[in-house]
């Protein structure tokens, strides 16, 4: 269930991040002309929510919880200082964290 919730998370930041009109050309790099990509900021919210609800209805519930709220500083910090640095690092984790949601009812 952790990968799943970490997964989501992050990936709802990204979205988040890329809905900014001062991220979007880093972070999509040229491929905000998708049509499930012009507003990323819904897609955020919901994967946002999704990871949330998850670990409130997690089976340990409330150590998913306490994981959701520290990971949320984690996960941003990890957009900020791509965002900052190297914005490539951002857009190469969203792959990873896609296989972890993906991997997440298997482990």
């Amino acid at each position: 269930m952790t990968l799943a919730i970490t997964g989501l998370l992050y990936l709802g930041m990204f979205a988040l991040a890329a809905g900014m009109s001062r991220h979007e050309a880093p972070l999509l790099a040229g491929q905000a002309r998708l049509a499930a990509l012009r507003q990323p900021a819904y897609w955020g919210w919901g994967l946002v929510a999704l990871s949330a609800l998850l670990a409130v209805f997690a089976r340990d519930g409330g150590q998913a919880l306490v994981l959701w709220f520290g990971l949320v500083p984690f996960v941003s910090a990890i957009l900020l200082l791509g965002l900052t640095y190297r914005p490539a690092v951002p857009r190469a984790v969203v792959p990873v964290a896609a296989l972890m949601v993906l991997a997440a009812p298997f482990l």
